[in-house]
């Protein structure tokens, strides 16, 4: 008798699904755990293990993906009990979950440009982060879209001057930006480069292969210090506006991500000599950062009595921070992309918007970057932001060679 069942037992927003394999041996019931690859939200779980019927359509895709993930898993655990003959060890399950992902019988590699994509993925997704893999299906997708547009199946020898430029029409056909074609095709071509270790024949000029389309510079939208007072001095917001309005003001002026600065608890904090920072491992990096909790935080916890604002969906938060700056009259006309529905689907549309048109999770990092930039130490702000160069982060807040090195100049015929 076995039974294979899954969970999620961490305390994590985000976490992989645990397999539990419970079994009687000896006349003793047994139960073992190991990680799956599978990561999912806990919230999405929880709606998940009451199966709703999902109206979010990602949400409804990765349902179908965990029920299948979850099935074939099963039956697969079940099959290997069932040929063991030797009393089962604590390893034995874990074992199983990787056979299942690496089965040890020899696979046949297709050429096929969509075929070798899903082995690509299925052999990478344990070693990239989610969001890593989320992005590659994206682009697999789009080609799986390209040859049904196109009445074609491409191998990935294929893949040359005319196959770039049959799909950079038929991307611009598609609405997409340079931005995005470039980004797409580069994929593409590392995905064909992988396709080379496995001797898998590929275009002589694959190498050389660039979209050269142009991409304008990334528009750089954050709060200056002017709009994020007027956004503080908000009076009589509704509950759940001041507790955005709360995260909105801790994010510029601790420089994370929504994704880590929603986890934020008073036991994160280390008080010493008169100094408090939060520590936090970056949930996107992995990477462990040290930020100080300035008095304007402070200020935002001795309000709730020593507690973080309460946390919410991000999707909640992006939709409430537009709001909670809309009241601000946070309504410059400047440069940005918004979301529009299109002949072809959703599609970035740029224009000229109200400023809080433009307001997303992001801005908060952005806003600390920008904001202390010049003002203390550029590695400081890097420590803090985790940017993992210098580069990156003066990218990051729009900086150019040009205007570091007027402000070089400036800071130089200061000293004595």
């Amino acid at each position: 008798m076995a039974n294979v069942s899954f969970q999620y037992r961490s305390n994590k927003p985000t976490a992989n699904i645990e397999v539990r394999f419970t079994f009687k041996q000896n006349d003793v019931f047994k139960s073992y755990y190991t990680r799956t690859n599978m990561e999912v939200s806990k919230s999405f779980w929880n709606e998940y293990k009451k199966n709703t019927n999902f109206r979010d359509v990602e949400k409804a895709n990765l349902k179908t993906d965990v029920e299948k993930l979850l099935k074939e898993m099963s039956e697969f655990i079940i099959a290997q009990y069932n040929k063991h003959t030797i009393d089962i060890k604590k390893d034995w399950l874990k074992d199983t979950v990787q056979d299942f992902y690496n089965p040890k019988s020899e696979t046949i590699i297709s050429d096929g440009l969509l075929q070798f994509f899903d082995f690509y993925l299925s052999i990478k997704q344990p070693k990239i982060k989610a969001g890593t893999f989320k992005k590659l299906k994206v682009v697999r997708n789009k080609l799986e879209n390209f040859e049904n547009d196109t009445k074609r199946t491409f191998k990935i020898k294929d893949v040359n001057q005319s196959f770039l430029n049959e799909f950079i029409t038929w991307s611009k056909e598609m609405l997409y930006d340079n931005s995005v074609i470039n980004s797409n095709f580069k994929d593409i071509r590392g995905v064909c480069r992988e396709a080379q270790k496995y001797n898998i024949e590929t275009d002589k000029h694959l190498y050389t292969l660039k979209t050269e389309l142009y991409a304008p510079p990334t528009i750089i939208t954050y709060l200056s210090e002017d709009e994020l007072k007027q956004i503080i001095d908000l009076k009589n917001l509704p509950e759940y506006l001041d507790n955005v309005r709360d995260w909105l003001i801790i994010s510029c002026y601790t420089g994370q991500r929504v994704s880590d600065f929603m986890r934020f608890t008073p036991n994160m904090i280390d008080r010493k000599n008169n100094r408090s920072l939060i520590h936090i491992t970056q949930q996107k990096t992995g990477k462990k950062v040290a930020i100080p909790l300035l008095p304007i935080v402070e200020n935002i916890l001795k309000k709730r009595n020593g507690n973080f604002p309460k946390p919410i969906s991000d999707q909640k938060y992006n939709d409430y921070i537009k709001e909670v700056c809309r009241k601000a009259k946070i309504n410059d006309p400047i440069k940005g992309k918004i979301t529009t529905v299109t002949d072809v689907g959703t599609r970035r549309e740029a224009g000229i918007y109200p400023k809080w048109q433009l307001i997303s999770s992001h801005v908060g990092r952005r806003s600390f970057a920008t904001n202390f930039y010049g003002k203390i130490p550029t590695p400081y702000i890097k420590d803090i932001t985790g940017h993992g160069t210098e580069a990156m982060l003066l990218k990051y807040i729009g900086k150019e060679p040009d205007n570091t090195a007027r402000e070089a100049y400036d800071l130089m015929l200061k000293l004595k």
